[in-house]
């Protein structure tokens, strides 16, 4: 407590406290906007990267593509992480505006016991108890904060099952340029027999992959 403290009412260091503690949850809020926008960043980043290494692979630019790849990977695994902490965060300020309800739940009561004529022994058995029952919830919460933890480690250590490896993403990728080269070649014989038709699509997906491979020959 600073000294010039000392000199305030109660109803002052009160006001004081509420203004701090609104400052505090609104930095609180904050952060997390904060998380959210470079979250939005990442992802513009991982389309352009992915944008990048679509139109490299097409032009038979293979090794280009792959870095593009890796810089979209690296985007994705960053989103993840920063997803899973927002989150976390996000949980733990939810319990903080809890305990703050708590708190104010117990100021509104304070002031009615100061209006109202009650046996103060009687609340006091009965505060007691419901003291007891809240604490075994707190130690009911840390066996369930224990096992969330043990749930998280486990996401952390399968991050490679929420974000797609390198080759599933090129895999991805070479059918998306498949697709794209087959659809822009120009429709020639339209009369043709659908027999026909299916050998010249054949046909377009084979350069096309050929392509890909860097050997369009």
């Amino acid at each position: 407590m600073a000294l010039g403290d000392l000199f305030k009412s109660k109803a002052e260091r009160e006001k004081d406290a509420q203004r701090k503690r609104r400052k505090a949850f609104r930095e609180a809020e904050n952060a997390v906007d904060v998380v959210k926008e470079r979250i939005g960043k990442l992802k513009k980043d991982r389309d352009k990267a992915w944008e990048e290494a679509r139109k490299y692979l097409k032009d038979g630019q293979k090794g280009a593509s792959q870095r593009c790849l890796q810089t979209c990977r690296a985007s994705e695994m960053l989103m993840a992480k920063l997803e899973m902490k927002r989150w976390v965060f996000e949980q733990l300020l939810s319990k903080l505006e809890l305990a703050k309800s708590d708190q104010d739940f117990a100021q509104a009561m304070a002031a009615i016991n100061t209006v109202v004529h009650i046996d103060p022994e009687a609340v006091a058995d009965v505060m007691d108890e419901v003291e007891d029952k809240l604490g075994d919830q707190v130690d009911t919460d840390k066996i369930w904060e224990k096992m969330y933890g043990k749930e998280m480690e486990g996401v952390k250590n399968q991050m490679t099952d929420v974000v797609p490896s390198i080759e599933e993403m090129e895999k991805q990728l070479q059918d998306e340029v498949a697709s794209e080269i087959e659809t822009e070649r120009p429709s020639e014989g339209r009369a043709k027999s659908k027999d026909a038709d299916s050998d010249e699509t054949a046909d377009i997906r084979k350069r096309a992959r050929k392509i890909i491979e860097g050997d369009d020959k």
